[in-house]
């Protein structure tokens, strides 16, 4: 016994001096709904050039459960940002062997698909470079999202992590080590057995070339495809042995017209509770190394910089984002509020300068304002859904109803319908408070609502790169733009005497104030044809029901309560007119629900049946609230010298139509660097060649015909 006492103390003095390790090696947990999660390490201290697992961590609550890479029709798959020390290689982040899950959701509604519940691991291999050096310490951050489910709801998740290792010469693995390595046994296996896809009928088919002996009899044998709308997920997998492996047939998904071109799936054999994946592919599998990527380095920020507007840099993109909010005022859904703004100078070209000044400040507060509330509900639609597009906002069409709303308030109270302390364009006398400043705000207002649709030059680039930013930088971002929307008006402050070229007041200006309500009926109009194509034919007939109650609400508040009537007359006007307000208030959102059947055609499958075809594809990303995309159509490309190019050259047009929310159009977007329409970009017929992408803003026929030339061939 005497002997076992100094081994048993040499033990704990070991464990003891290796503590400050174990605590290095995971970061703090972030508690987010059902999930904890953390980032750990397979080692809390690393050596030059030494392979090891980085892992993000979940522990998830009983009923909960998160998703794979494929997450099914609603679900999200969990990602993870990982930003790597200078030098440092790692792999995509890896999903281990999944399980199915069937939501039942009542009234015969079930949902189906791939994930995980109670604890999972996603490891992602890192190769540490020969250059770092013994005594130094390196930190990982990352960005996780996830979404988590049990049967009566769904809840996105996010966390920030931050991990420190020591860099010794020897590694020494961390207490997450055995575990870690579990998951990575837990891994699928890449394996290249020769694999088909077929439709028959209305069954996907696949056909599996399998080592003989791979599996043993009693194996418990199923499919997971690799992508989601592939496969009927509720559908169960008829599975046959063939002289040289397996068939496996599956009822399609109802999108699918014709076979996928490649095909990955994963096949799980289980055997007493243990489970072995092996992803199968029509395509041979890459090299694991091949896929490592490399940390940001100077020249890759330099490269992206040269994408970016002035050289890129913080400079640049804030430049590109004041001169795209100019840009903005001579833009046609702006231009209506425009107008009256400058009629709102000339009202006040025999004012002094203190006034003038003050106008022009409540304009440009107005614009910050909803600038701001802008960015903030960008950023939190961020936090929550992970992408965010400019003009997103213009898909749901309550915000369209409720934008035509405006706009038919604005114009009759322009025709002098109605009129009621502060309006909300900011022209003089009646139509404003004692100094007007309310109305110069709500001009200011009014224009970034309708801005919203249109996408300046240099201004795409720049929200572009903002929204993916931290929310600091979108913000500076999103205020210099409204700073170059109102920056035309502090020339009227800085130098009154440029109110001089305007014309006198006069009679006219009562006249010019009542025709601009019929440009606000104009942008009515065109924002119901958006309306036409979110929603169906009742849906369309109530929202424009609810605008005539709306119309009815104001023409009794003018017709019955204004001063000149008595009290009693007085109130129940207003008391009329709310009720009927609030009746068309919940007619027009009875009618945003009425949603058209979505297209199942996915513009993946469109261009690569083209591209099957031997064409060459010019893809138009565009949507129906979008102003420029509509200018570029009509006057470059749907004219008949473009049609012909594209006849003579083998290109076939593509409208990518993003007004209604597509997942398959935002993520081809945000591959392209977008954050919305409009985009152009021409595809080579060969699909392993890299497609063109045309400039921002307004196209002409020499961006398509230099396009074309830039094509690999």
């Amino acid at each position: 016994m005497m002997r076992v006492i100094p081994r048993i103390s040499v033990l704990s003095a070991l464990l003891v001096s290796s503590l400050p390790f174990l605590a290095c090696a995971q970061s703090e947990s972030v508690r987010e709904g059902a999930v904890e999660a953390r980032l750990v390490s397979s080692h809390s201290a690393i050596a030059p050039g030494q392979i090891f697992t980085v892992a993000l961590d979940f522990q998830i609550d009983d009923t909960w459960h998160t998703y794979w890479i494929n997450p099914g029709e609603t679900g999200k798959a969990t990602t993870l940002e990982l930003t790597l020390p200078e030098g440092f290689k790692a792999s995509p982040l890896q999903y281990p062997v999944p399980k199915r899950f069937i939501t039942d959701y009542g009234f015969n509604i079930l949902e189906a698909g791939f994930g995980y519940e109670k604890e999972i691991l996603h490891p992602v291999i890192v190769t540490a470079p020969d250059t770092i050096q013994p005594g130094e310490t390196v930190t990982f951050n990352g960005f996780g999202t996830w979404l988590m489910c049990d049967p009566s709801e769904c809840v996105p998740g996010k966390g920030q992590f931050s991990l420190s290792l020591d860099i010794k010469d020897t590694p020494v693995p961390s207490n997450q080590f055995a575990r870690i390595e579990t998951y990575n046994n837990k891994l699928p296996k890449k394996v290249d057995w020769a694999t088909t896809i077929a439709l028959e009928g209305d069954k996907l088919v696949s056909t599996v070339v399998i080592p003989e002996g791979t599996f043993t009899e009693n194996a418990d044998l199923r499919l997971y495809p690799y992508e989601v709308y592939q496969f009927d997920q509720l559908a169960e997998t008829e599975i046959k042995h063939t002289d040289n492996g397996l068939s496996f047939a599956t009822l399609k998904h109802p999108d699918i017209a014709a076979a996928p071109e490649t095909f990955d799936a994963l096949i799980i054999a289980e055997v007493d509770g243990h489970k072995a994946g092996y992803h199968v592919s029509t395509e041979p599998h890459a090299n694991e190394l091949t896929i490592l990527k490399d940390a940001p380095t100077e020249e890759a920020t330099a490269e992206d910089g040269r994408n970016m507007p002035f050289g890129g840099g913080i400079s640049g993109i804030l430049l590109a984002a004041f001169l795209g909010g100019m840009i903005l005022n001579v833009m046609p859904c702006v231009f209506p509020v425009i107008s009256l703004k400058v009629l709102s100078f000339v009202g006040q070209a025999g004012e002094d300068r203190k006034k003038v000044f003050a106008h022009a400040m409540s304009f440009t507060f107005g614009v910050l304002v909803f600038f701001w509330m802008l960015t903030t509900a960008l950023l939190v639609v961020r936090s929550t859904a992970g992408e965010v597009g400019w003009g997103e906002q213009l898909q749901q069409p309550a915000f369209v109803i409720g934008l035509i709303f405006v706009m038919v308030l604005v114009a009759l109270n322009l025709f002098g319908i109605f009129e009621v302390g502060t309006s909300l364009t900011g022209v003089g006398g009646k139509l404003t408070s004692k100094d007007g400043y309310g109305g110069s705000f709500w001009s200011g207002a009014l224009a970034v609502l309708l801005a919203t649709p249109c996408t300046a030059p240099l201004m795409a680039p720049a929200i572009t790169f903002a929204l993916a930013q931290p929310a600091p930088f979108t913000i500076m971002v999103f205020t210099s733009l409204g700073l170059g929307m109102a920056a035309p008006y502090f020339l009227f402050a800085i130098f009154p005497k440029l109110l001089e070229v305007l014309p006198a007041p006069g009679a006219w200006m009562e006249t010019f104030k009542q025709f601009m309500g019929f440009p606000m009926l104009v942008v009515a109009v065109w924002l119901i044809g958006v309306l036409s194509k979110q929603l169906d034919v009742s849906g369309l007939q109530w929202s424009l029901a609810a605008v005539v109650l709306l119309a009815l609400a104001v023409w009794i508040l003018g017709r019955y309560a204004g001063f000149d009537k008595a009290a009693s007359t007085r109130w129940k006007g207003r008391i009329a007119a709310g009720v009927i307000f609030l009746l068309s208030v919940g007619m027009a959102c009875e009618a945003s629900g009425r949603r058209a059947e979505p297209s199942l055609v996915k513009i993946n499958d469109v261009i690569a049946q083209q591209q099957a075809q031997g064409k060459n594809v010019f893809v138009d990303f565009t949507a129906e609230w979008c102003v420029t995309c509509k200018v570029n159509e009509r006057t470059t490309i749907k004219t008949d010298k473009t049609r012909k190019f594209f006849k003579d050259n083998n290109i076939e047009l593509v409208f990518a139509d993003w007004t209604n929310q597509d997942p398959a159009i935002t993520q081809l977007l945000k591959e392209h660097g977008r954050a919305g329409v409009p985009l152009y970009v021409m595809y080579p017929a060969d699909p392993a060649k890299e497609p063109v992408v045309l400039p921002d803003g307004l196209i002409t026929f020499s961006h398509i015909e230099d396009a074309f030339e830039k094509l690999p061939k």
